[in-house]
């Protein structure tokens, strides 16, 4: 995901905007070890009178534990009028006690074995406060688009709204016949009947709720190209389609990069989808939105494609079992576009790009000093960060400096294939990278995860009788970080050297034989480390 104010990040930890955005997931282990949704079955009727939505949703759940009351979430309707209302609700015998306030159904369920399958159907209606954005784009038409980003699909949807519950889904979508539909998975039927379309679209894949979505709107369509059997599609509005049509004929690279780099595409198509909603671009599961504004014709939106592309994989495929492990969704799909750059455009594009990602993390630091994993924080727009993209990704990019390319490339194969559909954490990722390489990395993960800040480094040096001394001071306060350094020696004869040290404690000095005359010296020569440093001469005191 790539928010439209991610420029401007610094003002998620000063202002609030999103007060809205309550933890709605609290609790959510309990419900996690106790139901799970197998499969979302849901019916969406809407007009162009009225922003009234009118809802029908099955739910196929099976209970993993015994429980006296199952919890599903759905905004109820507030002071404003605007909320989901309960029409009626049954299961396979019949109508079904509930209660329906703090944004929850409540239905007992005392007396279900553990085990058992029941599939509860939920007629409803209301006008969305969030979640499904209703508005108009930028050329004035009316448009329906899902935004559910973090918890905000039970804004319109009843469903389980944390990324730990993962379900296939199937929309059924009725709208006046002058509007196209596109939806996660595949459309399975269309017809015209009496002025209203009605679109079927479904996914056998599993996914979280922040990731399925409908698109409503008058679209104009380009079949791009089909990719090693995936289907790959542009869907913008018919008064930019040339431009559009132009600018998302790029995500056919991205997409044959990662399926060689990582594994096949794990869903049936992908959709690039100009949207109006909330952010730069959200990764929907085979169905991609891209901001409205995306569209350019000058073809300014490739790294943004990149990574949401790379969201299909890590994000949508792989998913964090905990909000606060979302740097395995956009930590990962940050790094790739990174390597996505250099396989494309060569190491020096590579190098300018993470640098100046290097110096974001950098800026962000001086505003709000916090772990890449921070629990203290809700569930909300503050999740992003340039700690969970650009940090977490130099955390990725270090990784793959102490294991080398190839088994980097491995460990990120293997994640994968063992987390394919499925929901991971932190010390997932952490176990497969120990196994493969026969190491212990769990103080790298600690330092650069768990901990604040990065190295700040004073590092002097002199030449003296055949000896170069060097002296590395960590200035930084908070943490004191063990790590590798590579330092690179320029010689006065224009010979060059290079030296490792290991560092791991405040002030350490190390000394090394030479006959050469060092005039330079370069920490990080190849831009490994995410550190900042400051190199100086000592000169030697005369004698007396």
């Amino acid at each position: 995901m790539i928010n439209m104010q991610k420029q401007a990040v610094f003002l998620f930890f000063c202002i609030n905007i999103f007060t809205s955005l309550q933890a709605f997931s609290q609790g959510h282990e309990s419900r996690y070890n106790t139901v799970d949704i197998l499969h979302y079955d849901f019916r969406i009727e809407l007009n162009d009178s009225t922003n009234c939505i009118q809802g029908q949703a099955k739910l196929n759940i099976c209970f993993k534990k015994v429980t006296d009351t199952l919890y599903i979430d759905l905004a109820n309707i507030k002071q404003n009028a605007k909320g989901m209302l309960i029409d009626g609700l049954n299961d396979e015998n019949g109508p079904v006690e509930y209660e329906h306030y703090s944004d929850k159904i409540c239905i007992p369920t005392k007396g279900i074995p553990e085990g058992l399958h029941r599939t509860y159907a939920i007629k409803y209606h209301g006008i969305p406060s969030d979640g499904l954005i209703i508005s108009k784009n930028k050329f004035g038409d009316r448009t329906f688009f899902g935004d559910n980003w973090p918890n905000r699909a039970h804004q319109w949807l009843p469903c389980i709204d944390h990324p730990s519950d993962k379900a296939s889904v199937e929309f059924t979508v009725l709208v006046p016949s002058h509007y196209q539909v596109v939806a996660n998975g595949n459309c399975i039927e269309e017809s015209i009947i009496g002025g209203i379309l009605t679109s079927r679209w479904k996914t056998t894949e599993p996914l979280s709720t922040k990731l399925i979505v409908i698109g409503v709107a008058e679209f104009a369509r380009q079949d791009l190209a089909v990719v090693s059997g995936t289907p790959v599609s542009t869907w913008v509005y018919p008064q930019n389609k040339t431009q559009g049509f132009s600018d998302y004929a790029v995500a056919v690279k991205p997409l044959v990069y990662y399926s060689s780099l990582i594994s096949p595409y794990p869903f049936s198509k992908l959709a690039n989808v100009q949207s109006t909603t909330r952010y730069g671009g959200m990764e929907n599961a085979s169905c991609i939105f891209y901001s409205e504004k995306s569209v350019t014709g000058m073809g300014l939106a490739e790294r943004l494609i990149a990574h949401e592309i790379a969201h299909q994989w890590f994000g949508n495929s792989v998913t964090e079992l905990n909000w606060h492990h979302i740097w395995l969704s956009e930590g990962f799909a940050t790094y790739l576009t990174s390597m996505y750059i250099e396989h494309n455009y060569g190491r020096g594009a590579f190098l300018k790009h993470i640098n100046s990602e290097r110096q974001e993390v950098f800026d962000f630091e001086k505003v709000h000093l916090a772990p890449v994993i921070d629990t203290s924080l809700d569930v909300s727009i503050q999740l992003l960060s340039p700690n969970t993209y650009e940090k977490a990704a130099w955390v990725l990019h270090m990784l793959r400096k102490e294991l080398g390319d190839s088994l980097f490339v491995d460990c990120l194969q293997t994640f994968y294939k063992e987390f394919e559909y499925k929901n991971a954490l932190t010390t997932d990722f952490l176990n497969v990278v120990e196994k493969l390489s026969g190491r212990d990395f769990k103080r790298f993960f600690e330092q650069w995860l768990h901990k604040t800040g990065h190295p700040v480094l004073n590092i002097g040096w002199t030449h003296k009788d055949q000896s170069l001394i060097v002296t590395v001071k960590q200035m930084q306060t908070n943490t004191v970080f063990n790590f590798p350094l590579e330092i690179k020696i320029i010689n006065k004869n224009a010979s060059s050297s290079q030296i490792i040290v290991d560092i791991s404690k405040p002030e350490q000095s190390f000394t090394f034989e030479t006959n050469k005359s060092p005039i330079e010296l370069i920490p990080d020569p190849g831009n490994w480390l995410l550190i900042e440093s400051t190199v100086a001469e000592i000169k030697n005191q005369p004698d007396f």
